[in-house]
């Protein structure tokens, strides 16, 4: 009796610790820049085309003539027919933190701004915002994922929109 105890203790014991690790999957890093789609939805991947899109091109309008401009960031919306979690702060982060290192540019932290009651924002010479959209139509025999991420840049002093650009991403898996 006390061997069967033993035994049922042990393979409980067994399956809890089973449970409890990854499937016995051995973990494998790679380069989180690496373009390596998983499946038909936004994902890494999807942020990094998208950033490196729109800093090219901003650059590349040659909007910044003036030398180190300041800008603001306003927080990139979530357009409709967007049924899956984004996270559009982690878009901004991306996107602010690419332009800082060209060096071409300088942003105004609006929130520290707002919470020390300084006068920054008369500083902003740009503000930045944008927002992203899908279109999605699934079927028994296809996947097709349509994502566009939309931004724009308006001069705060005439508030004349100075560039603008969309990206689009297009995903299809054919079952």
């Amino acid at each position: 009796m006390i061997d069967k105890t033993r035994a049922i203790a042990f393979l409980i014991a067994f399956l809890m610790v089973g449970c409890a690790s990854d499937n016995g999957g051995k973990v494998v890093r790679i380069d989180p820049r690496e373009l390596r789609d998983t499946d038909a939805n936004y994902g890494a991947e999807d942020l990094h085309i998208f950033t490196r899109s729109m800093i090219q091109s901003m650059l590349a309008s040659k909007t910044f003539y003036k030398s180190k401009p300041f800008l603001a960031l306003r927080d990139i919306e979530i357009g409709k027919g967007v049924d899956e979690h984004m996270d559009t702060k982690l878009i901004n982060n991306s996107i602010r933190t690419n332009l800082l290192k060209t060096r071409k540019v300088r942003f105004v932290d609006m929130q520290y701004a707002k919470s020390t009651e300084q006068k920054e924002t008369k500083r902003v010479d740009y503000v930045l915002s944008g927002d992203i959209h899908a279109i999605k139509k699934n079927s028994k025999k296809n996947v097709d994922n349509f994502y566009m991420l939309s931004l724009k840049l308006t001069d705060t002093k005439s508030s004349v929109i100075v560039w603008t650009e969309d990206k689009e991403i297009r995903k299809v898996i054919v079952k």
